[in-house]
């Protein structure tokens, strides 16, 4: 990492201990709540177009000009999750840097909502703009040529046409991914060796990045249970709820697990933990939380499998302003993985963050030394093979139907 990202953490990093999490307009007023009101639904306002819809969802910070453009998907900019961290990571550069951007968040979980909301940041003079998550994959593959003058860094996926077929980045996109499997990995290995044996896993939508952490989780737990011989011991429901929002139908699942048994769900993704956490505290049950530290959400978080979404973003910002508002050579057109070697795959370890109660840090440690130096092997794709008993309930559901 340079030394100027080191210093912009540190200058960063006291600004906003000392606010929160809000964020600040031109005045200095904290604007927390623009981000957790409820957004628009297209065609609330009769007739207003695709782009006016999109230009209702946005606010701009920290002063005049917006050079950088955050668009977020459907949820709420900041929701406890992936949106949050990654607004952290551009509050962090842009108070160290002196850097205004704008923030906008998707009105409709459509690929033309999506590309219409990137578009209304660009009208707004955006010169590159930060989207997170594959929802926006299809929206850069259509815009990246046509708006060649404009950057585009891409979190969680990468372009592609309008079938869904990954296609090259241009040389104004940047690409960033995550090795999930390895911080899936840590959490299922780290709650098997605290003594968990009835696991559950409900997964969002069926998008690579939350297979990834559904694949490491059973593989975690299926390394520790061959370690301490209970392999026989180990059941795992798994199911995709379809969405990464709460609704009944995961409350229902999930609490139907607790009741069977289960001890402990790894809520993997958005803000579905809602409903897994409802069900949770009617059964005095436990949860994995994902991609940032959950803990003070609830007691019943025992851990949460994390990824650097905000240290990336500064990392990524850091270089495309120090090479003249342009990708260096190295990251246009290209992909990077980001995991445990780059120091962005990690369990929360500070604080009241840290729950195990057998388990220790140092056994920790050495599991996440195993993984930067490539001394542990992960499978992404299927079929994963394993010794414990894995229920597919989207198997199930198939079969039924």
């Amino acid at each position: 990492m340079k030394f100027r990202i080191k210093n912009l953490f540190f200058a960063a990093a006291l600004l906003l201990l000392s606010s929160g999490c809000g964020v600040f307009t031109a005045s200095g007023e904290d604007s927390s709540d623009t981000h957790s009101s409820g957004k628009p639904e297209p065609g609330e306002v009769p007739g207003l177009s695709l782009e006016q819809e999109a230009a209702k969802n946005h606010q701009d910070y920290y002063g005049p000009g917006v050079p950088v453009a955050l668009v977020t998907d459907v949820s709420s900019g900041v929701n406890n999750g992936f949106n949050q961290a990654a607004l952290k990571g551009l509050q962090t550069y842009a108070v160290g840097a002196g850097v205004s951007y704008s923030c906008y968040n998707v009105y409709a979980d459509t690929p033309d909502a999506c590309k219409n909301t990137i578009l209304t940041a660009i009208e707004n003079r955006a010169e590159i703009v930060v989207c997170v998550g594959a929802h926006f994959e299809k929206a850069v593959g259509a815009l990246q040529e046509e708006y060649g003058n404009i950057s585009f860094l891409l979190l969680d996926g990468v372009p592609r046409d309008s079938s869904g077929k990954a296609i090259q980045a241009a040389e104004n996109v940047h690409c960033i991914t995550y090795r999930e499997e390895e911080a899936g990995y840590l959490a299922g290995y780290m709650a098997t060796l605290e003594g968990y044996r009835k696991f559950g896993f409900i997964g969002g939508e069926q998008l690579p990045s939350v297979e990834r952490y559904g694949f490491g989780f059973l593989q975690g737990i299926d390394a520790a249970a061959h370690s301490l011989g209970v392999s026989n011991n180990i059941k795992v429901d798994y199911w995709y709820a379809g969405t990464f929002s709460p609704n009944k139908d995961i409350e229902d699942m999930a609490l139907g697990w607790y009741q069977d048994g289960t001890e402990i769900i790894f809520a993997c993704g958005g803000a579905l933990y809602q409903s897994v956490l409802f069900s949770a505290e009617a059964c005095d049950g436990m949860l994995i939380g994902v991609d940032i530290d959950q803990s003070e959400l609830s007691r019943l978080f025992l851990t949460s499998a994390m990824k650097g979404i905000d240290s990336s973003i500064v990392i990524a910002l850091d270089e495309f302003f120090a090479n003249g508002r342009k990708w260096p050579d190295r990251l246009a057109g290209n992909t990077l993985a980001y995991g445990a070697k780059e120091n962005c795959i990690s369990l929360p370890l500070l604080d009241d963050a840290w729950r195990f109660k057998k388990a220790t840090q140092n056994e920790y440690l050495q599991l996440l030394a195993r993984l930067k130096s490539g001394g542990i092997s992960i499978d992404t794709e299927l079929p994963l093979k394993t010794n414990i008993t894995i229920v597919n309930h989207n198997a199930q559901e198939e079969s039924d139907s």
